[in-house]
């Protein structure tokens, strides 16, 4: 068996971690890349521990324990938490190497371990999160940095260490809220209540664009006498209609496009064609947008057809009087034709 895992820490030892790190240095039985790599770790964490670095020392210890758990060396980094103030941590390390002792028929080691944590227990300092029931909101979720409190924790006293803790809390349909509290190595227990989370305000939503009115099919214009430029009257509403058509397909472009951004809005609420309520109302929304985008666009294409139709019948100002444009609109399998003479 290791020398390191044979060490044994009585209670002088668990006082004084100067004496755990004046121990002798183990050596190892077993081989393997994970077990070198312990000893490495556990050697670098004493020569810390006999500077007094702590902070730097006990990481060490966590990792080779990870890599090559032993009783041993739970106890050195049980007491290394306990000389750096997280007696939180020490407790809870004290426990598990009596555990592991216990399990191992290591009467003396588990009694040793048993002996720390209960120094530590009235040394404890605490957190109460406590979440009253006109705080508990469907779907509330409480964290303690960053961590996920579990709902049968809330209200029980909990042994932490020292220092700063940030509790936040979050519901659907509510503003989250956090609050940050200290707790001091002599203060017992630090508590701290979730309020009500406030209603989260709803979404604001783009107004739809005004859908045009679809154009009638002007009426026949009388022969108008030509304007001061020599332009027929009905050539110049000709090109009034096809400009105002043109502005119309653009703008269904344009809506198009509002369209299609509003649809993505739905992205986080939608996995493929399965959304939630929010989703759904969002793509209803973009949907809507586009059937007005499709209206404007039809609108526009007749405006356009509308002056191209009135330029073709409209007289021209060097036609000779007998000799006035005839047009003929066919409609074929492959579209729409126009003929006749100019």
């Amino acid at each position: 068996m290791s020398r390191r895992r044979a060490a044994r820490l009585g209670a002088a030892a668990l006082a004084s971690i100067a004496a755990l790190a004046g121990a002798p240095r183990p050596s190892r039985a077993q081989a393997g890349g994970d077990a070198a790599t312990a000893e490495v770790l556990f050697d670098q964490a004493m020569a810390l521990m006999r500077e007094g670095k702590y902070a730097e020392a006990c990481p060490r210890l966590a990792e080779s324990q990870r890599l090559d758990a032993g009783v041993g060396t739970l106890m050195y980094l049980a007491a290394c938490y306990e000389r750096l103030g997280k007696t939180a941590s020490a407790w809870a390390t004290y426990r598990e190497a009596a555990d592991a002792a216990g399990r191992r028929g290591q009467i003396d080691r588990e009694q040793q371990a048993r002996e720390g944590a209960a120094a530590l227990e009235a040394r404890l300092s605490r957190l109460l999160v406590e979440v009253p029931a006109g705080s508990a909101a469907p779907g509330l979720s409480v964290r303690r940095n960053g961590q996920e409190l579990a709902p049968v924790l809330w209200g029980t006293p909990m042994p932490v260490d020292p220092g700063a803790y940030t509790i936040e809390a979050s519901a659907p349909g509510r503003l989250p809220w956090s609050a940050t509290v200290a707790v001091d190595p002599a203060s017992g227990t630090a508590t701290v209540a979730v309020p009500p989370l406030v209603e989260a305000p709803p979404p604001l939503l783009p107004a739809a664009p005004a859908v045009a009115p679809r154009p009638s099919t002007p009426a026949p214009a009388r022969p108008a006498p030509p304007d001061a430029a020599g332009m027929p009257a009905a050539r110049v509403a000709a090109l009034v209609a096809a400009s105002a058509g043109v502005v119309g397909i653009g703008a269904s472009v344009g809506v198009g496009f509002v369209a299609r951004a509003r649809f993505e809005d739905a992205g986080p609420h939608c996995e493929g064609d399965l959304c939630d309520d929010d989703g759904i109302t969002i793509r209803e929304d973009a949907l809507g947008i586009a059937r007005a985008g499709t209206v404007i666009f039809i609108a526009g294409t007749a405006a356009v057809a509308a002056g191209g139709v009135l330029w073709l019948t409209s007289p021209s100002p060097r036609a000779s009087a007998g000799a006035r444009p005839a047009v003929q609109i066919g409609l074929g399998p492959t579209g729409l034709s126009l003929g006749g003479r100019f």
